[in-house]
């Protein structure tokens, strides 16, 4: 694989992209579109020090949509970047880093959010992917959005090459999701593979 001549450039862009969004949405995070469009109307301006929406109190969060992308890849570094990594390898570099309560994440409750199951599944001694199973979960929980938010450092290591791309994201998913959550995953990640090298949007 060749990398493009402005790869880094290209990398620092998709980051940089997924904080703005990432902090962009959090004050608006879980509402509909009419709330929206009702209290802000359009926005084209970070959203700040509104005294009745708490999330827009501080410019700066920590954000598992962001964190969970970097300790997701984390893993290539800790097992010398190998070119197959299992999502046992991925869940060990979660659970090595992860901690319960403190660590950002959404720790939304057992049974409610994938990434808190699965980490509690993780730090009793569960490996990926059972870490994330439907069976172990339950199909509501493991299909969370979460796989998909995760996934965008993997594109980024393989650019222009979509299959590898949505392998490293079925591993990767597979420590805190099942079933269509990581097909959605897969998804994203050959797309972005994919931008890399396809000038055309459609």
């Amino acid at each position: 694989m060749s990398l493009p001549p402005d790869y880094p450039e290209r990398v620092y862009a998709g980051v940089l992209g997924k904080i703005i969004g990432v902090y962009f949405g959090m004050p608006v995070e879980n509402k509909q579109y009419d709330w929206i469009m009702n209290k802000y109307g359009e926005i084209d301006y970070y959203i700040r020090n509104d005294p009745t929406n708490s999330r827009s109190q501080v410019l700066v969060n920590t954000s598992d949509d962001i964190t969970g992308m970097f300790m997701s890849v984390r893993s290539m570094p800790d097992n010398g970047n190998p070119p197959d990594i299992t999502a046992e390898q991925i869940g060990n570099t979660w659970r090595n880093y992860s901690l319960l309560y403190r660590s950002a994440s959404w720790w939304g409750g057992m049974g409610s959010s994938s990434e808190h199951t699965a980490l509690v599944r993780l730090l009793s001694g569960i490996k990926a992917p059972d870490s994330g199973s439907i069976r172990l979960n339950g199909p509501v929980v493991a299909q969370q959005i979460g796989a998909r938010i995760f996934i965008d450092s993997w594109p980024m290591i393989v650019p222009g090459d979509p299959e590898r791309a949505a392998d490293f994201a079925r591993h990767a998913a597979s420590v805190t999701h099942d079933g269509e959550a990581i097909y959605g995953a897969q998804q994203i990640a050959a797309m972005e593979s994919l931008a890399f090298v396809e000038p055309d949007l459609e």
